[in-house]
């Protein structure tokens, strides 16, 4: 597992004895800042090489028990563009947490914020494995997302036909943890601490990039609402990340 660090408008990434941490300044919600590693990003281009079957094992740690902005790990396809166009059919398997200045409901009856473990395989959706096609969809989408009287009925369509579960999670997530996922061809398994929190027939089936990030980014796709923007942080936050073989 090779890992590259991605680190944007002082965000840092440091080694430690096993593992590493990632933290963010004190930030403004003026620009994005972010503090990441993945296994992806290649000479400005995306390679996508995990499929299932396939596991990820970590423990992690993180300063505060709400954090702000998103972070997590797993493995997803980089969907979105900082200025929150779709640049793909969003596809993701992971643990994720957002504050509450985002709304980000995939499954109805699920917050839209908060620790999840999620599942999410918009790709399935008839059409969209063309990469040409997606192209031409995305071109007309992301303008009408802004407009509100289009927004609202475009993505109830969305959600009804996605294949997605996620599952709130609580815990003292200030203290270490060991989380796992098994992502298998007909279903994921994620655990915590040897627990079973979620166990889910909706996965995609990749290509996807490993993802490990800690960031002040917010979204709003809710309610006929589709917003992307920054949160101020007031002061540091980091996470502590050792990967399992």
């Amino acid at each position: 597992m090779f890992l590259r660090p991605y680190c944007v408008n002082g965000g840092e990434v440091h080694g430690l004895a096993q593992g590493f941490r990632l933290t963010l300044p004190p930030t403004s919600a003026t620009a994005y800042a972010n503090a990441q590693l993945d296994d992806y990003q290649r000479n400005g281009a995306f390679a996508f090489t995990h499929r299932p079957p396939t596991r990820l094992s970590l423990s992690a740690r993180f300063s505060h028990q709400l954090m702000t902005g998103t972070s997590g790990f797993g493995f997803w396809n980089h969907p979105f563009g900082q200025s929150g166009d779709v640049l793909a059919p969003p596809c993701n398997v992971w643990f994720f947490n957002a504050s509450r200045q985002s709304d980000m409901r995939t499954v109805r009856g699920v917050a839209g914020w908060g620790f999840k473990a999620a599942t999410l395989d918009s790709a399935a959706l008839p059409g969209l494995q063309n990469p040409r096609l997606f192209g031409l969809l995305s071109r007309l989408l992301n303008p009408l997302l802004r407009l509100p009287v289009l927004s609202r009925p475009i993505m109830a369509s969305a959600q009804a036909m996605v294949r997605a579960n996620e599952v709130v999670l609580d815990n003292d997530w200030t203290a270490w943890h060991r989380f796992e996922i098994d992502w298998r061809d007909d279903m994921a398994q994620f655990l915590i601490d040897g627990r079973e929190v979620m166990r889910t027939r909706f996965v995609p089936r990749g290509p996807l990039g490993l993802v490990i990030w800690l960031d002040n980014y917010r979204a709003i796709a809710s309610n006929g609402n589709y917003e992307f923007g920054y949160v101020a942080c007031e002061e540091e936050q980091w996470m502590e990340v050792t990967l399992e073989a």
